[in-house]
Parts: C-alpha cells; sequence; structure tokens
C-alpha cells in the first residue's frame, strides 16, 4: 500500500470484529513507531502492546470512545480486541518535545496497523492513573495515550466540508467523516 493511499483511506475505527490480534502485528506497529523520528532524539516512549483478553477487559472499562458522535456507545461484541499504550519516561522527557514525539508515534502506529489490516482510535479520554495501575507502569512512567486496536466492523465515509461544521456523525449506520478542503488550510508562501 502506497503511503498517500494509507493517508486517504484510513480513518478512526471505532467498532471492530470478535477476531484476536496477534502480538506479531502490535510488535510491528511498535516497530514503526520507534523508527519514527524523535525531537532532539530523546527517545523517551515506551509502549505496551496488551492484546490478553482480560487486560483488554480491563482498559475497555477506563477509556472513552467518540465522544462527540451522536449514536454513540459501545455495542457489545465490538469492543477493541488490543491495545498500544504510548508511556514516557518521565526522567529522560523533555516538557518541549514529548507531546510532539508522542503524536509522531501515534501516527506511525495507525499507519503500520492500517497497512496491516487492522483499524484504530487514538484515545486520549482516558483513566491515566488506573491504566498505570492496571498495567503495572513503573512509577517513573507517565501514560500519555491510549490506542484501541482491532480487525474493523465498520468503513468510516470521509467527504468534504462544506463549511466549517465538522464533527462528525452517524447516517443509515454509517459514521460520516468531514475533513476541511485543501483550499482552507494551505496558504501560499504567506498567510
Amino acid at each position: 500500500m502506497e503511503l498517500s493511499e494509507a493517508l486517504k483511506e484510513r480513518r478512526t475505527i471505532r467498532r471492530f470484529q470478535g477476531k484476536p490480534v496477534e502480538f506479531k502485528l502490535l510488535g510491528t506497529c511498535v516497530e514503526a513507531a520507534r523508527l519514527a523520528p524523535s525531537a532532539r532524539n530523546t527517545q523517551e516512549l515506551e509502549f505496551i502492546a496488551v492484546n490478553k483478553p482480560e487486560t483488554v477487559g480491563e482498559l475497555n472499562g477506563v477509556v472513552r470512545f467518540g465522544g462527540v458522535v451522536k449514536e454513540k456507545g459501545r455495542i457489545k461484541g465490538e469492543e477493541p480486541k488490543s491495545f498500544i499504550i504510548i508511556v514516557s519516561d518521565d526522567l529522560r522527557s523533555d516538557e518541549d518535545y514529548t507531546k510532539t514525539n508522542v503524536g509522531i508515534a501515534a501516527g506511525a502506529i495507525v499507519l503500520s496497523a492500517w497497512e496491516q489490516g487492522l483499524g484504530c482510535c487514538i484515545m486520549g479520554a482516558i483513566d491515566r492513573e488506573k491504566i498505570e495501575e492496571i498495567l503495572g507502569t513503573p512509577r517513573e512512567y507517565s501514560v500519555e495515550l491510549a490506542i484501541a486496536i482491532g480487525f474493523p466492523s465498520e468503513n468510516p465515509v470521509l467527504e468534504e466540508a462544506e463549511d466549517d461544521k465538522l464533527g462528525y456523525w452517524v447516517e443509515k449506520g454509517e459514521l460520516h467523516i468531514p475533513k476541511r478542503k485543501l483550499g482552507k488550510v494551505l496558504h501560499k508562501n504567506k498567510w
């Protein structure tokens, strides 16, 4: 799959098939994040790949999906079957760069996952303390982000936004995701 194709096709997935995700696939995603750029080469991030059903179930209890989707909520059986949790080493972190590095790593993970036929939902609405407790992260590490991963059971529809009304919505069972037009976000040489 070409990168430009993946960037156009990949969408956030919130509903997943019941099929388990092999640890090897998660490892490939983490490898992509490990090789991604790191501001000032701090490499302060580490990753916890979770596919054990009991632990995945616990994590599903401390994360929230699609807060602005009108028809939200999870359908029993369509929860993610794995997670990658991005953590930062507090002793190596640089306040100015850690969030940037987390974003770069998350982007690499979701593109690698998509290439392998997996869908993802990057999640910031999480209970970090409970995740740290569930996963037993050392005290000097902080949970930054959770990425839900699984085989998609939905196919979100991408469309050009006609105005500045963005958000996203469900219509006839399909999730619609408007994106601002290129002409609205691209400025040539100056503002």
